[in-house]
């Protein structure tokens, strides 16, 4: 990757290797160019900004490539029925869901909106996980809320495996690895590394997958907890008890962030409902905000698609009767 300057005129130059065993083959090559460095319109962070696309693009390409087995061939070749189009505003609230919205939105409001933003901080050229991290948790915990916004700012996918109270698969299974219920309990598959402790994972993942400062946000001890508490109590305990309900034979994937009160609503069904899930995280200013764009002409989220049944949903209404209907018993 090469920075020059031409003409007053700042330049990105750059190539992405895809590489693979002992074999490396262009991937893609680029060109940014940004507004005169002393002009108005110029600034290092949107530069870097066209630049976080290609990148992601590449990571993608790379994982895809070190995939191997007809599992993962199917699923590059598997193709998505939209059961019905996204709403034109994505931030529309379906008709008797005001109640629903406003109380799901408690705690992002007393979180101050943590987990809604990428982190400008964010190096690019940073160690990204090449394999989801994969937590077992629940949405009604608060101390898991915490973890969930980590993953959120540092633009992460996580594999969820869903640990609500009587819950009969998750839940034993993370007893089994670790020897007690508690939650949330982190595994990083990159790194072979289990870990506990809400505030000892989210200092792993700066460390790790960040830049090794951890915000203020996540670093008021109990009060950050406290605030993560008081908003779960609009929602009566959502998103904590097991609903009796059929497993999926693969897990669904949900793109979402977490300071949405809508894809809260569906994480609460998909929970209780003890459902796993890949979750792909697209808070504000992640730069694979545009790949849905490109594939669906629109930005919005909740969205699902469930390789189970081929179909893709919009909407949190649509999404949690589907999973009502589909996986509930």
């Amino acid at each position: 990757m090469v920075f020059s300057s031409i003409g007053g005129r700042q330049a990105i130059f750059g190539r992405c290797l895809l590489r693979s065993g002992h074999r490396s083959r262009l991937a893609c090559s680029f060109v940014i160019k940004a507004q005169d460095v002393s002009g108005p319109n110029f600034t290092r962070r949107r530069a870097l900004q066209g630049l976080a696309v290609v990148s992601a693009l590449s990571a993608t390409q790379m994982s895809t490539a070190q995939q191997s087995g007809a599992s993962s061939q199917e699923a590059t070749r598997r193709r998505y029925t939209l059961r019905k189009p996204p709403g034109k505003s994505r931030y529309e609230i379906a008709e008797g869901e005001q109640l629903n919205v406003a109380s799901a939105g408690a705690q992002a409001f007393l979180r101050a909106g943590s987990g809604a933003f990428v982190s400008d901080k964010l190096s690019l050229f940073r160690n990204r996980p090449q394999k989801p991290i994969q937590l077992y948790e629940f949405e009604g915990c608060p101390f898991c809320r915490k973890v969930r916004e980590a993953c959120s700012i540092l633009d992460i996918d996580v594999e969820f495996f869903p640990c609500p109270k009587d819950g009969p698969t998750w839940r034993a299974k993370a007893r089994q690895m670790n020897g007690k219920e508690q939650f949330p309990f982190m595994i990083d598959p990159n790194a072979g590394r289990q870990m506990l402790e809400s505030d000892a994972i989210i200092s792993y993942l700066w460390s790790t997958y960040g830049d090794g400062e951890v915000p203020i946000q996540f670093g008021l001890g109990p009060l950050s907890t406290l605030s993560a508490a008081a908003g779960l109590l609009p929602r009566a305990g959502r998103g904590t008890n097991y609903r009796k309900s059929k497993l999926p034979k693969e897990p669904l994937e949900v793109w979402g962030y977490e300071a949405s009160p809508f894809c809260k609503l569906t994480r609460e069904v998909l929970v209780e409902l003890e459902i796993p899930h890949i979750y792909h995280t697209v808070a504000r200013n992640s730069p694979r905000r545009q790949a849905m764009e490109d594939k669906w002409g629109t930005f919005q989220v909740p969205y699902l698609e469930d390789p189970n049944t081929n179909l893709a949903l919009f909407e949190t209404p649509d999404i949690n009767k589907y999973l009502e209907d589909t996986y509930g018993a």
